[in-house]
C-alpha cells in the first residue's frame, strides 16, 4: 500500500471484508489493525517475505522516515499519517544487516548507517535511561511487544499494573547490545573511524553487565530487576484498610522495595485519591512520598499507582479521597513474573556457551516450562487459571526470535522441532477454519485473537533458516547443515528446484541443469 505519510509501500496487520473504509475519509478512524505498524510484525514480514528482501529495506525506511533530530523514530507508523508517539523497539539494525546478509547493498548500509547510529544512542537519553545508568528503560508497555504482560498490564483482573519504566528488562537490553553488535560490524564494512565503533562497543559492555547481573542461576533464565535497586522482589502486602484514614504498617526491609499501592472501586473514573507514604509515623521526621490521583492509572477493577521511591521503612500511610467501601492495599511490587521475552538475551548473542546450553535445556526444551506441542507460550506459568489465553498463547514473531537464538548458538534440532511446532498450530487452523491467526494455544493449538492476522502467517523465513537453504536468487543458493526434519522438502523459486532429503539436496537451474550437494559444510550453488 502507497501513501502521502510513508515513502515507501506498507503493509496492514489483518484484512477482512469490512477493513479499508474510511467514514472520516482520511483513515484517522482505522482499526488498531489498520493504524500502524510495530517494528517488531515488519521484523516478523521481513522473514517471512525472505526471497524479497527490498520489502525489508521499504518497512526500514519507512521507520526512519519518522526519525526526529534526536534520534528518536516512532514505535507504530500508519499509512493514513497515525503515529504511536512512542519510541521504536530498538531492532532496527538487525532489520538492516539481515537485509544487506542477503544483498551486500552498501550503498543502502551507507544510507541507513548514520541514522541507525543515532537511533541507538536516543535510546540513552535520559528520556529513556532514567537514572543515568547506562541501561534504560522501556517507556510504555506497547513498546515491549507483550502487551498483556500481567507483571504490568492493567486490562486484566490477575495482571499487577506495575509501571514498566521503573524495571531493568532483559528484553530490551538484550535488543540494545543486539544493535551494538550490528553497528559495530556495518562500521567496520563501511571503514567507519574505529573510535565511533568502540563508543558504541564500549556502551555494549555496560548493557552486558546490567543483562549479567539479571541472570538468576537457580531457574537458568533472566529476571527483571528494579531500576534502581537492581534487586528482584516478591510481592508482600504490608498496608490495607477500607475507606480514608491512616495506617501504620511498622514495615521495615534490610534492602529498599518499591511500592504498589491498588485501590478497589466501583467507580474508578470518579475518583482522585491521595495517598502518603512516610518511613515514620511522626511527620517532622524521615522521607515521605505523596502519590497525587493523576498518577493513579485506571485497572481492571480500581486504580493503581507504582512508588517512585523505594523505602527501607514505613511507618505510616494516609489516604484521603476514597468512599467508605472502597479498599486500600499497598505491597512489594512483584518482580519475578517470567515471560518469553526474558529468553531474548539468546537471540542477541548475549551468553556465554555454558549458560546458553543451561538457559536452552531448563527452559526451552522443559516441557513444564516453554517446550509446549504448537510453540513455546508467553508465560511459563498462568498467573491465575483465567488468565490461560495469555499464559498459553503463541507469539509467531517471538517464537522466531527464540528460534534464530537457538540456530546461533548450534542447536539445530531444537530450531527445527520448535519450527515444526509453529507449522503445526498455523496448518491445524488453516485446515479447520481456512485461517490464519494472531496467536495460536500452545497446547491444544486453537486460535487466539484477530482472524487473518499477519503476525499468524507461518513462519516460512524461520523454515528456511531451519532447513539450511538461503535462497539468493534464482541462480544461486547457499546450503549449510542437513534437513533434519523428518520429510524432503521442496523448494520452487523462479524456475528454480531445490529438493532437501536427508541425506542429500538437489538443486535443479530454470536451464534444466542439476547439482547434488552431501556435504554438509555451507556452500554456494549457482549456476
Amino acid at each position: 500500500m502507497h501513501s502521502d505519510h510513508l515513502p515507501k509501500p506498507s503493509f496492514v496487520q489483518a484484512r477482512h471484508s469490512d477493513h479499508g473504509h474510511s467514514i472520516k475519509g482520511d483513515g484517522a478512524d482505522y482499526p488498531p489493525a489498520w493504524s500502524g505498524q510495530f517494528v517488531l510484525d515488519a521484523y516478523y514480514l521481513a522473514g517471512i517475505l525472505n526471497v524479497t528482501p527490498q520489502i525489508a529495506k521499504h518497512l526500514l525506511l519507512n521507520f526512519l522516515s519518522t526519525q526526529d533530530e534526536d534520534g528518536e523514530v516512532d514505535g507504530k507508523p500508519g499509512i493514513a499519517g497515525q503515529r504511536g508517539k512512542f519510541h521504536a523497539m530498538p531492532i532496527l539494525a538487525s532489520m538492516a544487516w539481515k537485509y544487506y546478509q542477503m544483498t551486500q547493498d552498501d550503498d543502502f548500509l551507507a544510507e541507513v548507517f548514520p541514522r541507525l547510529v543515532k537511533f541507538f544512542w536516543s535510546w540513552f537519553s535520559g528520556v529513556h535511561d532514567r537514572n543515568r545508568d547506562g541501561t534504560p528503560e522501556w517507556d510504555h508497555i506497547l513498546q515491549t511487544g507483550l502487551e498483556d504482560n500481567p507483571l504490568f498490564d492493567v486490562w486484566n483482573p490477575w495482571s499487577q499494573g506495575l509501571d514498566v519504566s521503573f524495571v531493568h528488562s532483559p528484553s530490551l537490553e538484550a535488543m540494545l547490545y543486539r544493535e551494538a553488535q550490528m553497528l559495530v560490524k556495518m562500521g567496520k564494512i563501511l571503514g567507519k573511524p574505529d573510535e565511533e565503533t568502540a563508543l558504541i562497543a564500549a556502551q555494549a559492555g555496560k548493557i552486558k553487565d546490567s543483562l549479567d547481573a539479571g541472570w538468576n542461576p537457580r531457574v537458568s533464565f533472566y529476571s527483571y530487576r528494579d531500576r534502581e535497586t537492581g534487586q528482584v522482589t516478591e510481592s508482600k502486602v504490608i498496608a490495607k484498610r477500607k475507606g480514608d484514614g491512616s495506617m501504620r504498617p511498622k514495615f521495615e526491609s534490610e534492602t529498599p522495595v518499591r511500592l504498589l499501592v491498588e485501590i478497589q472501586t466501583k467507580s474508578p473514573a470518579a475518583k482522585r485519591p491521595e495517598v502518603e507514604i512516610s518511613e515514620y509515623f511522626t511527620k517532622s521526621k524521615g522521607e515521605s512520598e505523596l502519590i497525587a490521583g493523576h498518577q493513579f492509572q485506571w485497572r481492571s477493577g480500581g486504580l493503581v499507582a507504582t512508588t517512585q521511591m523505594v523505602f527501607t521503612r514505613v511507618g505510616r500511610i494516609s489516604v484521603t479521597g476514597l468512599e467508605e467501601n472502597d479498599r486500600i492495599s499497598v505491597k512489594i511490587v512483584d518482580t519475578t513474573g517470567e515471560d518469553i521475552t526474558l529468553g531474548l538475551p539468546l537471540w542477541a548473542g548475549a551468553l556465554e556457551k555454558q549458560r546458553a546450553y543451561a538457559m536452552i535445556g531448563r527452559n526451552i526444551m522443559m516441557a513444564d516450562r516453554f517446550d509446549r506441542p504448537f510453540g513455546m507460550p508467553s508465560l511459563p506459568l498462568a498467573p491465575d487459571l483465567q488468565a490461560e489465553t495469555v499464559s498459553m498463547s503463541v507469539s509467531l514473531p517471538w517464537n522466531s526470535l527464540i528460534a534464530e537464538g537457538l540456530l546461533a548458538y548450534g542447536f539445530r534440532a531444537e530450531a527445527t522441532r520448535l519450527t515444526a511446532h509453529l507449522m503445526n498450530a498455523v496448518i491445524q487452523n488453516l485446515k479447520q477454519n481456512r485461517s490464519f491467526y494472531q496467536r495460536y494455544h500452545a497446547e491444544k493449538g486453537t486460535g487466539i485473537g484477530e482472524r487473518n492476522s499477519l503476525t499468524g502467517f507461518a513462519p516460512v523465513g524461520l523454515f528456511m533458516q531451519a532447513l539450511g537453504v538461503t535462497i539468493l536468487s534464482g541462480a544461486r543458493v547457499k546450503l549449510e547443515g542437513r534437513n533434519l526434519f523428518p520429510f524432503a522438502v521442496t523448494i520452487k523459486y523462479k524456475g528454480l528446484t531445490v529438493v532437501r532429503g536427508q541425506e542429500q539436496t538437489t538443486v535443479t537451474f530454470a536451464n534444466g541443469e542439476s547439482v547434488i550437494v552431501k556435504d554438509e559444510a555451507p556452500c554456494i550453488v549457482e549456476m
